[in-house]
Formats: C-alpha cells, sequence, structure tokens
C-alpha cells in the first residue's frame, strides 16, 4: 500500500460537504499512536538483542544526531497511517482530511546518505508488516473510534471549499535519544489541525512504563481565524494501554517530566531547552537570563501594582530531549502546580500569580513536532502560549513546514509574561536576528519580519 497523497492543492470532485467529529478523529489517532508505540518499543527490544539495528542509523544531515533515522521511524509511520486511511479514507480521498508525516518519501528520501532507505518501512504486504512489529492489526483488532462521547462543539462540518483538517504525524519525536538510549525521552505524536490551528492531540509515551503505554491527549474547541480569545478545552486526560512488546528499562529512569518537584520549586521558574550549540539558542537563552530575568531592561511590560517583583523569579534550567517531551514538560508542570495549589485552597487573590515554566527552542522543529503537543497543552491551559521566538503564532498550513524562526513555549501567568516579554526584547536585537537567519530592521515592529529563502 503506497502512502495517502499528503499533497494541500488537491483538485476535488464535486461539493463534497461531510461532517467530522473531531473527538471521533482524535480516538482513532489515540489509537493510532498506540499501535505506532507498540513498534518503538518492538525496535528497542530487538535493538537490545542485536547491534544490527543501531548499527544502520541513517542520517538525513551527515554526522548531526539530531537528524538520526531509524527503522522505527519509518516502520512506525507506516502503522499509523494504515490505521488512520482504514477510518478515514472517504474523508482522505476527497481531500478534506490531509495527513503530513515527517518521514514521508517526498520529505527525506533525497537527503539520506546510502542507496536506500529501509525497506521494511514500505513492505508491500501492509497487515504482515504489523505481524513483524507485534502491533495490533486493524483487520483482526478493530480501530477505536468511541473513547470519546461526540458533542456538539466537536462536530465540524468540513466544505472542500474552505475547511481543511491536516494530520501532521511524528512517528518518533526523540530519535537521537532513541539511539543514545534516553529513551524515555522518545514520543510519538499525532496532530490535528482545523484551518491551520492545531485543535487536538495525541503524545505517546512508548518507553516510560515497562509495561504499558501512556498517551496524554487534548482537544479544544476551534476558534475562528481572528478571534484571539483563549482556547477552549474539551477534552484533556491521559489513556494507559497494556503494551504488547517487552520492554527492559535497565538503569533508565522511569520519568519524562522534571524530577524532584517540590513545595519550593513553585516559585522557580522552569526552562526545558535542549543542548544545541545554535548561536540562536545561546542567545535566546542569554537574553532570557540576563535582560528578563535579570532585569537590566525593565518596564517594557505594564505589570498590575504588585505583580512587577514576580517577573523575577529564579530560574532553573532543564535540558531535555524531543520537541515534544520539552513541550509535554510544560504542560505537567503546569498541571502538578494546579493540583498542589487546589489542594491547598489557596485560590484566593493573596495568592502569588502562578511561575510555570518555559520551552526554548532554536530552529530546527518542524509542524508535526509542535501540532500535537500544542493542542495538549492548550486543553490542559487555554492561557498557554506556543510561538515563534519573535512572538507569532506557528504556522500549519501543510507546506511551509518548518519552524524558521525557533518555538518558545510557556504556561503559568508569569512564565506567559516572561514569554512576551523575551520575543519583544529578542525583536530588536539584530545580533539575534542574524542568528536566526530573519532580516529585521532593529527598530522595526514585528510584522516585518521576513524570513530568508536559504
Amino acid at each position: 500500500m503506497s502512502i495517502p497523497d499528503t499533497g494541500i492543492d488537491t483538485e476535488y470532485e464535486g461539493d463534497y460537504v461531510g461532517n467530522v467529529d473531531l473527538a471521533e478523529l482524535l480516538s482513532t489517532c489515540i489509537d493510532a499512536c498506540r499501535r505506532g508505540c507498540e513498534v518503538i518499543r518492538n525496535v528497542r527490544h530487538l535493538s537490545l538483542q542485536s547491534t544490527d539495528i543501531l548499527d544502520s542509523v541513517q542520517y538525513k544531515i551527515h554526522d548531526d544526531p539530531r537528524s538520526a533515522l531509524t527503522e522505527a521511524d519509518g516502520a512506525s509511520q507506516k502503522v499509523i497511517i494504515e490505521c488512520l486511511n482504514r477510518c478515514w479514507e472517504k474523508e482522505i480521498d476527497a481531500g478534506l482530511i490531509k495527513i503530513v508525516g515527517e518521514e514521508d518519501e517526498d520529505h527525506y528520501s533525497t537527503d539520506l546518505e546510502g542507496e536506500k532507505s529501509f525497506d521494511t518501512a514500505f513492505s508491500e504486504d501492509i497487515m504482515s508488516h504489523f505481524d513483524n512489529y507485534n502491533s495490533p492489526r486493524p483487520d483482526f483488532e478493530p480501530m477505536q473510534r468511541d473513547m470519546f462521547e461526540p458533542t456538539e462543539a466537536s462536530t465540524q462540518s468540513l466544505s472542500s471549499k474552505s475547511d481543511q483538517v491536516i494530520i501532521f504525524i511524528d512517528p518518533m519525536d526523540g530519535t537521537r535519544e532513541f539511539v543514545e538510549g534516553r529513551i524515555h525521552n522518545v514520543q510519538c505524536l499525532i496532530g490535528i489541525t482545523l484551518n491551520g490551528m492545531p485543535v487536538a492531540g495525541a503524545v505517546g509515551m512508548p518507553m516510560v512504563h515497562g509495561n504499558d503505554i501512556e498517551i496524554a491527549y487534548g482537544l479544544i474547541s476551534p476558534r475562528d481565524k481572528n478571534e484571539s480569545s483563549a482556547a477552549v478545552p474539551l477534552l484533556s486526560g491521559v489513556k494507559m494501554f497494556d503494551a504488547r512488546n517487552p520492554l527492559d528499562f535497565r538503569s533508565v529512569k522511569e520519568c519524562i517530566s522534571a524530577s524532584g518537584s517540590t513545595e519550593n520549586d513553585d516559585s522557580t521558574l522552569r526552562v526545558f531547552s535542549g543542548d544545541s550549540k545554535k548561536p540562536a539558542l545561546k542567545f535566546a537563552m542569554g537574553c532570557l537570563e540576563n535582560n528578563v530575568l535579570g532585569g537590566s531592561e525593565p518596564g517594557n511590560i505594564q505589570e498590575a501594582d504588585g505583580e512587577a517583583s514576580h517577573l523575577h523569579p529564579p530560574m532553573r534550567r532543564i535540558v531535555a530531549g524531543g520537541c515534544g517531551n520539552k513541550m509535554l514538560s510544560v504542560q505537567r508542570h503546569f498541571q502538578s502546580l494546579s493540583e498542589r495549589r487546589n489542594e491547598n485552597d489557596s485560590s484566593t487573590s493573596s495568592s502569588p500569580p502562578m511561575v510555570g515554566a518555559i520551552s526554548l527552542a532554536p530552529p530546527g522543529s518542524s509542524s508535526w513536532d509542535t501540532a500535537a503537543p500544542t493542542a495538549v497543552l492548550l486543553a490542559a491551559d487555554p492561557d498557554a502560549r506556543v510561538t515563534d521566538l519573535f512572538g507569532h503564532a506557528l504556522v500549519y498550513d501543510g507546506k511551509h513546514l518548518l519552524n524558521d524562526c525557533g518555538v518558545v513555549v510557556s504556561s503559568g501567568c508569569v512564565a506567559s509574561k516572561i514569554h512576551e516579554k523575551l520575543c519583544r526584547g529578542l525583536c530588536n536585537e539584530p545580533e539575534f536576528c542574524e542568528a536566526i537567519g530573519v532580516e529585521l530592521n532593529e527598530v522595526a515592529p514585528v510584522e516585518t519580519i521576513e524570513v530568508r529563502s536559504s
């Protein structure tokens, strides 16, 4: 079976109009994500028995461990796409639902080193492919479409002329972490966007439990493109599934978020970032620490009386791998803070504002890295923010796939204000603009940013 056409400029036949319930679509994405996670666990298990699997790692960019491509990437994507195509074949064929996967041949095949990609990822016998990786076959174990009750808010009428659902798939986010053994950072991401905005997502964590697969999910009510109000959460939670494939953790810590969270950490800003040596990340971290948190350039944001002192909290930087993992860490820290506040009944006006967390990433991620965790985050915290490093919304049009200007994520009252102040400061730094690869006059408004084509 070939991968369904993921082109965005599809010519439609007729005036097909259909209803797609986003809760039902999310349900199938969660189930597909679970089956993709089984593939990852299977490859991991086999890699511990034979070094051939990890020895065959290919790289999209020569000698760049962040561009690693393993058998698990392509194999997991094939399983996911087959599952979704079985559930939504009519809508996909009509062009109402598009699928964009990281490992689509058009995206990576011409960049791979070597003469061929992994044959196992694109074999003709699709059901034997499920069997080979011990992932539940959809013909034997039907896809789950009814994990959630449909609601008026989740049902969307799609017309071929105006509405578009795109499913972004990252079959294994954190391939470098997989190769280097930090398997708790590995995720399987399936994000759903409607008219360019993330509305639902499934974030699979295949290797944070010995016998289970954990999937965080979220669904928010779609908003008009011109609306600036906060998201309206419809669904938010976690699903646990019994895993088929064994997993030997050995010395790997069973942890996906930052460890050692204590009450004293509530007043500390957590900053999740990778270990990239890119100048853009170094400059952004320096601006955050010295200008924003250090207060060397105060006064750009007008805070209410009594709040200014909270905009300079102590910072704890946590190095974390995987774009989805960093974003989910922000969400889970927010959830932990919220739960402790609820337990302490500290919702009075005298309570200090919630500090929260921020995630920073330089250019290098793509739509499939951020779509799913964005929806999961907004479903948990409608006031959370996900932008590029200049404060612009990320683009999800299915054509422009790279997050050219990096990503900054925040959750929590104080973190969101620091987010705004950081982006505003970076917009006026010519050295940073040069490092990130954009042309921007030092005093030009944010709207004038022009991304270089090179």
